[in-house]
C-alpha cells in the first residue's frame, strides 16, 4: 500500500507541474483528486497515524485558516458595510474556494510523513524531486517563451510549463536547494561504493546530480524572475550557514564557517545594491511597469486594511474589493496581489494574522532545535529542506507562489518531509485511526472537493461555450454562472448578452437581450456594488426606449 501512495504522489508531483503549472481548475482538481484518495487510503489502512512535533504548528496553522474561512463565509458583507467587530467577508465565494484550497494541502502535509518515515525514502523523494525540477528546466530550455503553453492551449504564456516567469524561479529554486542536498548527503556513500568497487557509478552519479544543481541554478538565472534569484541566493546563504552552524563538530571550525559565509553574504548584498539597474535591464524590467504596478496594489491593500484592521476583508476576497482603491486601472483582471504574506494579512486582519505568524516562528524554533540534535548525513538533508522552505517564503513576499498548484504542492511535499518521524525520533506520538475520525475526515475531504468540482464544470462550460453559435454559447454560460457564481463568470455573460443583441435582427429580441444583460449586471452589483467592469456593463446595457 506504501508503494502505491508513493506512486500516486510522485505522479501527482510531475502532472501537477506539467498541466501548466496545475493552474488549469481541471488540473487542480485531479491533483486534489488523488491527494484526497491518497489520504483516505491511508486512513483506511493504517491503525496507527504518526504526528511529529513540527506537525502541530503547521496543523495549528492551516486548521485556523480553515476555520477563519468558514467563519467569515458565516458573516458575508459588501463594501458598502461598515466594518464589523467579528470574522466577516466581502466574497462568501472566494473564501470557501480558499477553505478548499487549505484542506487539500493539509490532508497533503499530513500524508507526507506517514509515508516517508526512513532516511531511504526522504533521500529518493528528494532525488525524484530533483529530477523533477530538471524536466522543467529542461522544458523552459526547449520553450523559453511559453511555447509550450501555446502550443497545447494556444495561449502564451512564461517559462516552460508555467503561465509566469516568477513562479517557474520558485519552483526551480526550490528544487535547487533539495537537489544541493541530495548531493551533500550522497558524498557520505563514497565509502560503501568503494567497498564494492563501484567507484565509478558514485562518481557518474555525483556528476549528474551536481549538474542538476547548476542547472536549477542557472534556470531561475534565465527565468529573469528578480523575486526567484533573490530567494535562489537567499535560500543558498541559509543553507551554506545551517551546515556551517550544525555540521562540524569542532566550535572553532563552526565559528569560521559562519563568518565566512557572512562575509560572502555582505559582499553579495553590496552587488546586488549597486547593480540594480544592470539586473533590472536583465530581466527586461527597465519601464519600472512591474515595480509601479505592484506598489500601486500595496498601497491599495494598505487602504484596504486600514478600514478594516480588525479581521480583514475576508480570505480570497481581493477581486471584489481592490478595484475601487486602485490609482489606475489594469487589462487584467486583479486576482492576486503579487504578495502572498501581505494578502494573508490583509484577509485575515491583524488579530487573525497573530496565530499564523505564531506557528510560522513555532515551526521555526522546532526546527533549529532539532537540527543541532541530528547526525550529519540527516543534518544535510534537513538543512536543504528548510532553505527549500525559505526560498518560497522569500519569494512569496513579492509574489502569490502560494496560489500556484505545481509550486503550492512542492513546498507542502517539503514541508511534510521536513515534518518526517526520521528526524525526530525519540519525539513522535501515535494515533488511532478510529472510525468516528475517518468518518469525520472523509466528510472534510468529500466538501472539500465540491467547490473545485463545481469551478472545474463552470470552466469547461466556458470553454467549449466560446466556440458555440449564439444561443448554445448563451445556454453554456448560463450553465456556467450556475456553477460558480462568481462577478467574472457574471461579467462574461452579461457581456455576451449584450454583443448578441448588436446582431439581433429584430428590434424586441435586442431589447430583450439588453434586458438580460442589464439584469445580470444590476443583480451582482448589488453583491458587490464597487465592481467597475460590472458597472460599465450595467451602464451599456440600460434598456432600449
Amino acid at each position: 500500500m506504501d508503494l502505491f501512495l508513493k506512486i500516486i504522489l510522485t505522479t501527482l508531483l510531475f502532472f501537477t507541474t506539467f498541466a501548466f503549472a496545475g493552474t488549469e481548475p481541471w488540473a487542480f482538481s485531479i491533483m486534489q483528486g488523488g491527494i484526497v484518495a491518497g489520504m483516505l487510503l491511508l486512513l483506511f489502512s493504517r491503525k496507527y497515524l504518526i504526528l511529529t512535533p513540527p506537525l502541530k504548528p503547521v496543523l495549528f496553522t492551516l486548521g485556523f485558516l480553515i476555520l477563519l474561512g468558514l467563519l467569515q463565509c458565516i458573516f458575508p458583507q459588501t463594501l458598502l458595510d461598515k466594518p464589523a467587530w467579528h470574522p466577516v467577508t466581502l466574497m462568501q465565494l472566494y473564501t470557501l474556494d480558499h477553505v478548499s484550497l487549505f484542506v487539500t494541502y493539509a490532508a497533503l502535509v499530513f500524508w507526507v510523513p506517514q509515508l516517508l518515515q526512513s532516511s531511504r525514502s526522504l533521500r529518493l523523494f528528494a532525488m525524484l524531486i530533483a529530477l523533477c525540477g530538471l524536466a522543467v528546466a529542461l522544458c523552459a530550455l526547449c520553450f523559453p517563451n511559453g511555447e509550450y503553453i501555446h502550443l497545447l492551449a494556444g495561449r502564451r504564456g512564461g517559462v516552460g510549463p508555467f503561465f509566469n516567469r516568477n513562479h517557474a524561479g520558485a519552483f526551480m529554486g526550490m528544487s535547487a536547494l533539495v537537489t544541493l542536498g541530495y548531493v551533500c548527503v550522497s558524498f557520505l556513500d563514497y565509502a560503501h561504493f568503494a567497498a564494492h568497487n563501484r567507484k565509478n557509478q558514485f562518481y557518474l552519479r555525483q556528476g549528474f546530480f551536481i549538474l542538476v544543481f547548476i542547472g536549477l541554478c542557472i534556470g531561475v538565472v534565465y527565468s529573469r524572475s528578480r523575486g526567484g534569484m533573490l530567494a535562489l541566493a537567499s535560500g543558498l546563504f541559509c543553507y551554506s550557514f545551517l551546515c556551517t552552524a550544525f555540521v562540524p563538530h569542532s566550535v572553532k571550525t563552526r565559528i569560521k564557517g559562519v563568518t565566512l559565509v557572512a562575509l560572502i553574504l555582505l559582499l553579495f548584498s553590496g552587488w546586488v545594491i549597486t547593480h540594480v539597474e544592470q539586473i533590472n535591464a536583465f530581466a527586461h524590467r527597465l519601464g519600472g511597469t512591474s515595480e509601479e504596478t505592484r506598489q500601486m496594489l500595496y498601497r491599495a491593500a494598505l487602504d484596504m486594511l486600514h478600514q478594516r484592521p480588525i479581521w480583514g476583508i475576508g480570505i480570497g476576497a481581493l477581486p471584489v474589493a481592490v478595484s475601487p482603491y486602485m490609482e489606475w486601472q489594469l487589462s487584467q483582471y486583479v486576482e492576486r496581489l503579487h504578495s502572498d504574506w501581505l494578502e494573508i494579512i490583509l484577509g485575515t486582519g491583524y488579530i487573525g494574522f497573530v496565530p499564523i505568524l505564531a506557528g510560522v516562528a513555532w515551526f521555526t524554533w522546532l526546527a533549529f532545535k532539532r537540527i543541532s540534535h541530528l547526525e550529519s548525513r540527516k543534518k544535510y538533508l534537513f538543512a536543504s529542506l528548510l532553505s527549500a522552505l525559505l526560498v518560497m517564503a522569500i519569494g512569496s513576499i513579492v509574489d502569490f507562489d502560494f496560489f500556484i498548484p505545481a509550486v503550492a504542492l512542492l513546498f507542502f511535499l517539503l514541508l511534510g518531509m521536513a515534518c518526517s518521524p526520521s528526524y525526530h525520533k525519540g519525539h513522535v506520538h501515535s494515533m488511532v485511526s478510529s472510525w468516528p475520525l475517518r468518518f469525520v475526515v472523509l466528510l472534510v475531504c468529500l466538501a472539500a472537493c465540491w467547490l473545485p468540482g463545481q469551478k472545474t464544470a463552470a470552466w469547461r462550460l466556458h470553454q467549449f461555450g466560446r466556440g458555440f453559435k449564439a444561443e448554445s454559447q448563451l445556454v453554456a454560460y448560463e450553465q456556467a454562472l450556475q456553477h460558480y457564481p462568481s462577478p467574472r463568470y457574471a461579467l462574461y455573460l452579461g457581456t455576451a448578452y449584450l454583443n448578441q443583441s448588436f446582431y439581433a435582427a429584430d428590434k424586441e429580441q435586442r431589447k430583450a437581450l439588453r434586458a438580460q444583460a442589464h439584469k445580470v449586471a444590476q443583480q451582482y452589483l448589488q453583491k458587490y456594488p464597487k465592481e467597475k467592469e460590472l458597472s460599465r456593463l450595467y451602464m451599456r446595457s440600460f434598456p432600449l426606449e
